[in-house]
């Protein structure tokens, strides 16, 4: 039995318990956790006392198995919602249950799905549904940020955010746990609040060669030619370039904070590194470049040529470095 997050799967779980359950709800956390936030949501609404292992009903929902627990996109390979998922979301909420239940329950994962082409076309279908609610019928869309949601969604639904850690007690709880304190704080700074993602960066040596790939291009990465070099290890690394580009953002936000207000430093164990960052850019090159990663995470979200993305991203970088240092 998975265990239930405090904001999300508690308070539903109270909610239904006493009645005050709404309609729909839109369901905020990290994008690792957001299809397990969903399976919660599903949990606590197909079994309200949450009875546990024995439990048939928790079982089929745990195993992907209950028939009145429609997850959507249908399509899982591209994972992108479209109007077709929600038209099929709107024909099946009229139908009664059929798993020996008392509600039917629709868990839409939208991490992928809220910015692009067709975003707003499937919130638009989503809308009378949202508006004219059907008794016995529970939405959850899934997001990692709900403001990228169309206000109108938003409007119609109560949000609710996942439970995070400070980056202190992720941090605290990393090294009691035996990992080298400096890899804890890079860990605790890029674990959303979450000890066990920490975790996972700590032991994935695939996450970990890429924090150690974004510190090299941050340090070392001082021409085009030296460019070359670092596209090819990204490339390597193709699985996990969101994750060094995640560390370079953090790199980089280090190296202004560390200038302005050292004292909210997430970093203290990784000076040397940041000082070398605060010399190859200035506070408005870090400031640039960070937004130039931002733009090519989601080009990279919404299906651009990797290769491509890689190769305009770094030279972006030492593009906006020289220009700022005019």
């Amino acid at each position: 039995m998975i265990a239930l997050d405090k904001n999300v799967g508690q308070y539903l779980g109270d909610a239904f318990r006493n009645g005050h359950a709404v309609h729909a709800y839109i369901i905020v956390g990290g994008k690792q956790y957001v299809k397990n936030l969903l399976k919660e949501c599903a949990l606590v609404a197909m079994c309200q006392n949450h009875a546990g292992d024995n439990c048939e009903a928790c079982k089929k929902v745990l195993q992907g198995e209950h028939l009145d627990v429609i997850n959507l996109p249908t399509d899982s390979v591209k994972n992108k919602l479209t109007v077709g998922d929600i038209a099929y979301l709107v024909e099946e909420s009229y139908r009664r249950p059929v798993d020996n239940s008392a509600q039917r329950v629709f868990c839409i994962d939208a991490t992928n799905s809220v910015s692009g082409v067709g975003c707003e076309l499937w919130q638009n279908k989503l809308l009378k549904t949202l508006e004219e609610p059907i008794e016995g019928i529970y939405i959850f869309i899934g997001v990692t940020d709900a403001e990228m949601l169309l206000p109108t969604v938003r409007s119609r639904c109560q949000i609710l955010k996942q439970a995070r850690l400070s980056v202190a007690e992720v941090r605290q709880a990393l090294t009691e746990k035996s990992f080298d304190l400096a890899y804890c704080e890079m860990a605790a700074a890029m674990s959303d609040g979450s000890v066990q993602t920490g975790e996972r960066i700590l032991a994935n040596r695939f996450v970990f060669e890429a924090y150690r790939l974004a510190t090299s291009i941050a340090t070392e990465m001082l021409s085009t030619k030296v460019a070359l070099k670092y596209a090819s290890q990204m490339l390597a690394l193709r699985d996990n370039i969101l994750d060094c580009l995640g560390f370079l953002t953090l790199l980089l936000r280090e190296s202004i904070v560390y200038r302005l207000t050292p004292e909210l430093c997430l970093l203290p164990h990784s000076k040397n590194t940041i000082d070398q960052i605060c010399s190859n850019y200035t506070l408005s090159a870090a400031e640039g470049c960070i937004e130039k990663i931002n733009l090519a995470k989601k080009q990279l979200d919404d299906g651009a040529n990797v290769t491509a993305v890689v190769d305009r991203l770094l030279i972006s970088i030492l593009e906006t470095k020289h220009l700022c240092r005019k």
